[in-house]
């Protein structure tokens, strides 16, 4: 059942589907975890262990995606070639976008050393706390362009997660870009300082962190590390925060990209009745005949 409230905005639209996301996120984040480690060792490859990083990155955000379009109603089956093969050319589109994202992040650090601040590694993680209004806007400005991306990015990769069946079609990498991007940004500021400094890991590495602590601290007999920590930087609930707020994030990208689609069948529809006469036009037609 697909519900459409067209004056809320899109990131409060997407709050009941990300607590359906939620919970088909939350069983496999710990899958996820595993197979993102093993993957990793792949890096060692001479020349396409380069890639890797950048395949298991945009693998991942996929598998959330197709999550939340599970929870939305959109299920299809897997098709783990397709999968990779897609993570493989987002890999290639973020590496090449990587040119934009030096030029921007050099600007942005030119444009504070002229305005006066002073990139203090201790401010910045005050303001990742979110104690520091101050170095909060700090850390948004340097994040902002590789959040842009990101965030333009995010419907086209609904298209691809969509697609990733056996019967997906073709696939237009870049339909939708930059669709909801205000409402995906905003969502990933959540995400950020919700997240305290676990968001610098992610959601995916900090849950792999977790299961290796709880099995070394089990073969040990000690308690669990992480149970230990103080409550402002507990990992469980960072985790399960950011898992949520992730799903925050995929199920706005979805929303966002059943927009798109139907605008486009709307135009596809209207151009296919464009070159059908209308019945005033067939009567008007009969009229000029009598």
């Amino acid at each position: 059942m697909h519900y459409h409230i067209i004056d809320m905005p899109l990131f409060l639209r997407s709050l009941p589907l990300s607590l359906f996301t939620f919970w088909r996120y939350l069983i496999i984040l710990p899958l996820l975890a595993i197979f993102a480690f093993c993957f990793y060792f792949l890096s060692v490859l001479p020349v396409a262990g380069l890639f890797v990083p950048g395949i298991v990155s945009a693998g991942l955000m996929i598998v959330g995606l197709r999550c939340a379009l599970a929870a939305r109603g959109h299920r299809n089956p897997l098709d783990h070639g397709t999968l990779l093969t897609v993570s493989a050319v987002f890999c290639v589109i973020f590496i090449g976008t990587d040119i934009f994202l030096y030029g921007a992040n050099w600007f942005v650090g030119w444009a504070m050393t002229q305005a006066g601040v002073e990139l203090h590694p201790f401010g910045l993680f005050a303001g990742l706390f979110g104690v520091s209004a101050y170095w909060s806007g700090v850390l948004l400005a340097l994040l902002a362009p590789a959040a842009i991306v990101k965030a333009a990015f995010a419907v086209p990769m609904v298209g691809a997660a969509y697609a990733a069946s056996p019967r997906g079609g073709d696939i237009n990498y870049f339909s939708g870009l930059g669709k909801g991007i205000l409402s995906l940004l905003l969502v990933m500021v959540v995400w950020l300082f919700g997240g305290h400094m676990f968001s610098i890991f992610g959601e995916v590495w900090t849950a792999f962190g977790m299961i290796a602590f709880a099995i070394w601290d089990i073969v040990r007999g000690e308690p669990l590390t992480w149970e230990v920590i103080p409550t402002r930087l507990n990992a469980l609930g960072s985790v399960l925060f950011m898992t949520w707020a992730s799903s925050w994030f995929f199920a706005t990208a979805v929303l966002a990209w059943e927009d798109v689609v139907s605008r486009q069948m709307a135009d596809v529809e209207r151009q296919r009745n464009a070159g059908r006469p209308t019945t005033e036009d067939i009567r008007a037609l009969r009229q000029s005949r009598m």
